[in-house]
């Protein structure tokens, strides 16, 4: 974890409501499923700094980048950044995806604010099948990789890795459907698939119940709201499923295993 100010490089709509920020990175290389804090105005208002997950980081350029929805009054100030702008920046924070088991097909699922975790480890599963390097030990590439939006309208104008499905919820663009359901499709085998998801709380209570029922492992990004992003405030602490108390996002994940969490408690919370 380093703290630096980082320079934008580039700050472009992508989608209705979507842009994605490109900035230098002369930190420690992220991993995916890491995230990075940012303050998005040098002025106390707004006062806490605001999480994002890095959604593709180039090793040549040294460059960074995440994909964010403007939402309130902090994205809005950020989607103002133009390129050259410096940006208060705390990272790489927090727990990474881990590879895939020997035997183990890696299940991609995106949905909604879930996009940029997941896309980054699509990207990385097709770099390193590009160079050859062994992303488990048993594969180079995921035997599926799905992201999920409402309308063609939220799909994110971007270069998507090769093979990658996308899903929208009217059939307006990719398939009509669910990440969810896609990988509800897949028939391998107890122990032979691992899922890796992040998106809305019911989307990763559906996706852990369903890796329970066949017997797969399944690595969860949880996305919540945090206020200090280093483990300090449990401002976005999750139940865990043993009831042993609580698990916090930004220190202990925000990437969690199956059975880590009780991912329908989370659901059912989010629902109310």
């Amino acid at each position: 974890m380093e703290h630096f100010a980082a320079r934008v490089l580039s700050n472009r709509q992508i989608a209705e409501s979507w842009r994605e920020l490109v900035i230098d990175w002369p930190a420690q290389a992220p991993e995916p499923g890491q995230f990075l804090t940012v303050r998005a105005s040098p002025r106390f208002d707004p006062l806490l700094r605001r999480p994002f997950a890095f959604a593709g980081f180039s090793r040549e350029r040294c460059e960074a980048s995440v994909i964010y929805q403007v939402r309130g009054e902090a994205t809005r100030l950020l989607a103002d950044l133009a390129a050259g702008a410096r940006l208060d920046t705390i990272g790489p924070l927090g727990r990474a995806f881990p590879p895939p088991g020997k035997g183990e097909r890696a299940l991609l699922a995106g949905g909604g604010i879930g996009l940029g975790p997941v896309l980054f480890l699509a990207r990385e599963f097709a770099r390193r099948k590009r160079e050859g390097v062994a992303t488990g030990e048993d594969g180079l590439s995921p035997a599926l990789a799905c992201f999920g939006f409402r309308t063609a309208a939220s799909v994110p104008a971007i270069e998507w890795p090769e093979g990658v499905r996308i899903y929208t919820d009217d059939g307006s663009a990719g398939f009509a459907g669910t990440p969810s359901s896609a990988l509800a499709e897949e028939d391998a085998g107890p122990g032979r698939a691992r899922i890796y998801a992040c998106g809305p709380a019911a989307m990763l209570a559906a996706l852990a119940a369903l890796a329970k029922s066949r017997g797969w492992n399944a690595s969860l990004s949880a996305e919540q709201w945090m206020a200090c992003g280093v483990g300090a405030c449990m401002g976005c602490a999750l139940e865990r499923a043993d009831g042993a108390g609580f698990l916090r996002a930004c220190a202990d994940g925000p990437v969690f295993e199956r059975d880590d969490i009780d991912w329908a408690a989370e659901a059912a919370r989010a629902a109310r």
